[in-house]
């Protein structure tokens, strides 16, 4: 058995819920678990959504050997000027 968390709900929800478990022989626990969970899988799917996302932003080659002055005057790469070597 899990934790017991009490709320309130509006007449009109209590109805549902209470005409809703009737016809599937549930516990309006069981309804508002089930939604609950509906809820938080659907929430965790955005937030991945969201990561997913962030990290498709590329950077090429070219402009981080720019960055770190990682290349020669002949677009070549190079080591020279990295902070490993200082």
């Amino acid at each position: 058995m899990g934790s017991v968390i009490s709320t309130k709900v509006d007449d009109r929800i209590n109805e549902l819920l209470e005409k809703l478990a009737k016809e599937l022989n549930v516990s309006k626990s069981w309804i508002i678990q089930q939604a609950i969970m509906q809820y938080l899988d659907r929430y965790d799917d955005y937030l991945s959504d969201i990561r997913i996302a962030s990290i498709r932003e590329t950077v090429s080659h070219e402009d981080v050997l720019e960055e770190y002055g990682l290349q020669d005057r002949m677009g070549h790469k190079s080591l020279q000027g990295t902070k490993r070597d200082k």
